[in-house]
């Protein structure tokens, strides 16, 4: 948690820190540098669930979420360092590898260690502390210069390398390896019981039971298990969050409203954080499919009202009475979000593939993502530089509304069932689908 928890300082970074590289500080961006340095996370990301694909059966779970703390100090060495917009663009390429390599492997990990009646909350978490790290960032940032800042962001890193060596390695990667012996002494100390003989035998047959599947299975297999993952992941990205987060200060500036932007985005994201909290209590009671698609609706109407208040805005239309709406938007866009569109997507690639397919599923589904938010940042700088405002929210609420119709069809629920029961549900699925076609033919 420690990990989610610096990767939200690294992501709320330029939202603070971008505002004070202008003429008169020792470091001056200018703002389409600016937009480049925030897409760095996104192309850093694609490089880490690369590395998750090809390493993750070899390394270990464990292992390489310690080794993800390597980029995160790096990024935060350059930025104390840096000279030039160049130095902040590579920092921020080094916290993306760290970011997308552990938004790949963290859920993997977590859903291989809880039992299934709390995975889904165990899940949750990751946004739980991606929230405390928006709001340390917000409460933090503003008040210190870019180089203190960058050595106060160390200590999370520092206590995490401390402390990591004692977390235990997932079992299904001993019994992959054939270390029975290792994974029984792993389950005694997740599970506090001395007996999991039924545990590891059920793993077991899971694991012997998927050693056929090849990579050309996750895009040929009816299930379209990849395909589920790539739409949630899509609404996590185009609903237009990071590019939002990460330009969130100049926005609520436009709403023009006589307050403190910095204190209404701390005061958003402890609202946002008490969202995620919610959200890890629902996702097992109502389920998955409900939670994220509550939150698609939900983001698709808060995106439409932002664009509505800018398209008036565009047309000359007085908008002072009415300036409170769009940042009420922003306040539920931000709550919604955290309470479905976070989560949900690093649940479901923890649940539904095989553990012989899931470290290559994880990463095309997150080498994608990586891709959208490289992209999605610096499009939404470049439409709001170069046209109205009103252009950008009303294409990330079409396109989220896509999303939202889409999953409503084919998202399968997967709330409190085992891996093994989870494949089958899928495999019933693909045999369904077999059995029609052939009855067509």
């Amino acid at each position: 948690n420690l990990t989610f928890f610096t990767s939200g300082i690294c992501v709320s970074w330029p939202a603070f820190t971008l505002p004070k590289l202008k003429p008169g500080s020792d470091l001056v961006v200018s703002d389409d540098d600016g937009g480049w340095i925030v897409s760095a996370l996104g192309l850093g990301g694609i490089v880490g669930p690369i590395a998750v694909g090809l390493l993750l059966d070899h390394t270990g779970r464990k292992w390489f979420i310690y080794a993800t703390s390597i980029p995160f100090i790096a990024c935060w060495v350059l930025t104390y360092f840096a000279k030039s917009w160049v130095e902040l663009f590579i920092a921020r390429f080094a916290c993306g590898i760290s970011i997308g390599a552990l938004c790949s492997i963290v859920p993997v990990y977590v859903g291989e260690i809880t039992e299934p009646k709390i995975r889904g909350a165990s899940s949750a978490m990751f946004s739980i502390m991606l929230n405390l790290g928006y709001i340390f960032g917000y409460g933090v940032g503003p008040l210190l210069d870019r180089k203190v800042f960058a050595l106060v962001s160390l200590v999370p890193t520092a206590v995490f390398l401390l402390t990591a060596p004692w977390l235990p390695e997932s079992p299904y990667h001993y019994l992959k390896k054939k270390k029975e012996k290792d994974a029984a002494l792993t389950l005694v100390w997740l599970r506090r019981k001395k007996n999991n003989d039924d545990e590891i035998k059920q793993i077991k047959e899971l694991i012997e039971s998927e050693r056929e599947g090849r990579f050309k299975n996750l895009f040929t297999e009816p299930s379209h298990r990849l395909w589920i993952l790539l739409l949630v992941i899509a609404g996590q990205t185009l609903c237009g969050f990071m590019a939002i987060l990460s330009y969130s200060n100049t926005l609520v500036k436009n709403f023009h409203l006589n307050f403190n932007s910095n204190t209404i985005l701390l005061l958003i994201f402890v609202v946002s954080l008490i969202s995620s909290i919610l959200s890890s209590c629902f996702v097992d009671k109502f389920g998955r499919r409900v939670v994220f698609l509550s939150s698609s609706y939900g983001t698709t109407l808060c995106l439409t009202v932002i664009g509505v208040y800018f398209l008036l805005e565009s047309l000359k239309v007085k908008t002072g009475d009415i300036s409170l709406v769009p940042m009420i938007a922003l306040v539920l866009y931000i709550i919604v979000v955290a309470f479905g569109l976070l989560p949900i997507p690093g649940i479901i690639s923890s649940e539904i593939f095989p553990t012989n397919m899931k470290g290559w599923a994880v990463m095309i589904a997150n080498v994608c993502g990586s891709v959208l938010n490289m992209i999605v940042p610096k499009c939404y700088q470049l439409v709001v530089t170069h046209s109205e405002d009103y252009v950008i929210f009303f294409a990330f609420a079409v396109i989220q509304l896509m999303i939202a119709i889409t999953a409503t069809i084919i998202l399968p629920e997967t709330s409190r069932k085992t891996f093994k029961e989870i494949q089958e549900i899928l495999s019933k699925n693909k045999t369904k689908k077999n059995t029609d076609e052939n009855e067509t033919k």
